[in-house]
């Protein structure tokens, strides 16, 4: 059968690529051991963790080909969604949003190559070393400017490095770093002191973006929010709300060695469009209106030839992040467990997905730090199990469940709601749903129990910013019953597993004090406090310690994991360019052959 052939072809190579990762980088400690593997699925590979980077790696990277040239100038991508934001400094939302900011106009302070998934210097920087357990120091990149003609230098870098550290940062890269605070040692040297123990700092740093500091301080945040003036190969010229985006090459870009995603573009023009439909996004390629799409979905696969089709990972399992502090029957791990054995989860991949991607128990799978095979399996579909569950709980139907969905994110996923609609109506829970537009999605998720905490902070007349959270304030927020916005009950979500490592996800929905967290156990000993143990080891202790929260996260049905998202990419036959791990589309290793 081609799709099967095709998908074949896809996984050979991204195997290849994912052997490449027992490599370690230069000087790194010891790697934690990767997880029992399993067979590999489509959307989501088996992966060997990557060690930690407690030194700056070798300067080895692949090359692009000498002497590329390319026979157009101009680009044209078509994706799902319009963005929310642009500005590092604010929530851009899903990692399909990353290709438009981070990976073109930004360049952060670390980057996992797409080569061999090593985390590397980028423009923005040269190396980094550990100083002690919860500080690392950073060589910033001489001779590089913002896109304005600022200057890049330490000066410049600390007032980014100081808005994304911020407990109350709304960037993404908090969620993979942590709060931390930064200072300068010299013109080119930063430390940042991470407020808890950062043992693989580096290799969450590559969502960290700067922004030109000047431009910032004149500039209110509605402003800001359209543009980002950052170091990335591309600059931005404009933003047409619901039509399009437009880049440009910046022309004084500095190049990384001869790392192939860090050279000047081949490709001087990108124009990013959106499009809601898959089949919208597959004609345009097809009648050479674009050059990319991004996720076409697996009924457009045999409407291409193969050389017009790449199939990638997007690091990503769809699931339904579940508020388990305040909604009266979400409360109950009874009432979560039934959801989850309500879905028939191989039923719904079949029907949607033609049966080519894998079902999963978790949000994280096999060879990801604190995975293992029993705490990634599939729940058991079983509604007469629900209904005893349901049952035990003591269930009040009265207690509506609403989820909160977006229409054209995820390929068939008015269909992912519609058939758990009926899956859960089917076993006595009382569950609707909604679409939503994208920003009214990405503010609602923000509302969980990290946002009461600083409402209970801010009431007490301390400040947010600089103040730490007590166990008594999330104890406090827990009980206060919500935040002072509109949160959800449960909300689609995709977490990403670009840096193979548990804690991202951990800090990110299962700890307290994250405003997208509807997880907070702060008793002695529990949930919160086993999350700073783990995020503060490395090897197999970090290994140990994020299994163990895995498996709670497994059992107690935190969230809802229902299965890896696949990338179905239809392309100009003419474009050089291969899927990474995560689908970070960055232009500038692009090029078009004549």
């Amino acid at each position: 059968m081609k799709t099967r052939r095709y998908l074949t072809t896809w996984m050979v190579g991204i195997l290849a690529l994912l052997g490449l990762l027992i490599v370690a980088c230069g000087g790194a400690s010891e790697p934690a051991p990767a997880a029992p593997a399993e067979p590999a699925a489509v959307g989501q590979p088996t992966a060997t963790p990557i060690p930690d980077a407690t030194a700056t790696p070798a300067p080895t990277a692949t090359p692009l080909p000498e002497d590329v040239t390319t026979a157009q100038d101009s680009i044209v991508l078509v994706v799902p969604e319009e963005p929310v934001n642009l500005n590092s400094f604010l929530s851009i939302g899903g990692s399909l949003y990353a290709s438009i900011t981070r990976a073109n106009l930004q360049d952060p302070l670390t980057w996992q190559s797409g080569d061999d998934l090593r985390i590397v210097p980028t423009t923005a920087s040269t190396g980094w070393e550990k100083i002690d357990a919860d500080t690392w120091r950073f060589n910033l990149r001489e001779g590089v400017t913002f896109h304005n003609g600022e200057a890049f230098n330490a000066d410049a870098a600390l007032p980014s490095l100081t808005s994304n550290g911020s407990p109350t940062s709304e960037g993404g890269s908090i969620n993979y770093t942590g709060p931390h605070t930064s200072v300068k040692v010299d013109d080119y040297t930063v430390d940042i002191t991470c407020q808890d123990a950062c043992p693989i700092f580096p290799n969450t740093a590559f969502f960290l973006g700067f922004e030109a500091p000047e431009w910032v301080a004149s500039t209110t945040e509605e402003e800001r929010a359209g543009e980002s003036i950052g170091l990335g190969p591309y600059q931005h010229v404009e933003w047409t709300p619901g039509v399009s985006i437009t880049q440009e090459a910046y022309a004084d870009y500095v190049p990384v060695g001869d790392h192939f995603e860090f050279q000047k573009p081949k490709i001087q023009n990108i124009e990013w469009q959106w499009r809601g439909e898959p089949t919208v996004i597959a004609a345009m390629v097809e009648t050479e209106e674009a050059d990319m799409g991004w996720d076409v979905g697996v009924e457009q696969i045999e409407a291409f030839p193969a050389d017009q089709l790449r199939f990638g990972s997007s690091a990503e399992t769809y699931t339904l992040q579940i508020d388990t502090a305040w909604h009266p029957e979400l409360r109950k791990k009874e009432v979560r467990q039934a959801i989850a054995h309500a879905v028939n989860c191989q039923e719904l991949v079949d029907t949607l997905y033609a049966g080519l991607t894998t079902c999963r128990g978790n949000i994280i799978w096999p060879g990801i730090i604190g995975a293992t095979e029993a705490n990634t399996a599939p729940y058991e579909y079983d509604p007469e199990l629900s209904k005893q569950l349901l049952q035990q709980a003591d269930y009040n139907p009265e207690n509506t469940i609403t989820l909160i969905s977006r229409g054209v994110r995820v390929a068939k996923q008015t269909e992912i709601s519609e058939a758990v609609h009926a899956y859960l109506n089917e076993v006595g829970i009382n569950f609707e749903f909604q679409i939503v537009e994208p920003s009214i999605r990405s503010a609602r998720s923000r509302c969980a129990v990290g946002q009461a905490i600083l409402d209970i902070i801010e009431e007490s007349g301390r400040d947010p910013e600089t103040t730490e959270a007590t166990r008594d304030d999330m104890i406090a927020a827990v009980e206060k019953g919500n935040a002072s916005c509109e949160g959800f009950h449960m909300i689609g979500n995709q977490p990403s597993n670009e840096t193979l490592d548990f804690g991202r996800q951990v800090r990110y929905y299962m700890n307290c004090t994250s405003t997208r967290s509807a997880v907070c156990d702060p008793a002695p000993g529990g949930i919160q406090d086993q999350i700073d143990e783990a995020l503060a080891s490395s090897g197999q202790e970090r290994q140990d310690r994020l299994e163990v929260l895995a498996d709670r996260f497994r059992e107690e049905v935190f969230m809802l994991p229902l299965f890896d998202l696949p990338v179905v990419y239809a392309v100009n036959p003419k474009l050089q360019w291969e899927p990474r791990l995560d689908p970070t589309i960055r232009v500038s290793g692009m090029w078009f052959e004549e």
